[in-house]
């Protein structure tokens, strides 16, 4: 389940994510904020905060036919979630083409800063 939250700062989408993602959540509910921002500011921001039960994508959705594919993104910082994926965001963020970063969620206020100092640039 991939829903939105109250941004946490103006110009940055903010979700909240539990249990297992499929291609509806992106294609209703992700892919339509990243278009709708993208075309007021001309840049995404991405801040999704999970809870331990965040299982990931639904194996259907990451078939490589295309239904999930994260359009560009400026930044996207991930809070909290299960061990695993703070673990997978280090693993991963170096191969990003964006700027990508995993804080705690007793940490949420340091990643707060993180996306919006990015907003400045």
């Amino acid at each position: 389940m991939l829903c939105k939250i109250p941004d946490i700062a103006e110009g940055v989408i903010s979700l909240f994510a539990s249990g297992r993602l499929s291609s509806s959540d992106y294609q209703q509910k992700l892919k339509p904020l990243i278009e709708q921002y993208r075309g007021e500011a001309g840049q995404v921001f991405l801040y999704v905060e999970a809870d331990v039960l965040l299982e990931g994508w639904d194996a259907n959705s990451l078939t490589g036919s295309g239904e999930v594919q994260l359009e560009k993104f400026e930044a996207l910082v991930l809070v909290g979630g299960p061990d695993w994926f703070g673990n997978a965001v280090r693993l991963m963020g170096p191969f990003m083409q964006s700027d990508v970063a995993w804080f705690p969620l007793e940490e949420k206020s340091q990643a707060i800063t993180w996306i919006t100092a990015r907003l400045e640039k």
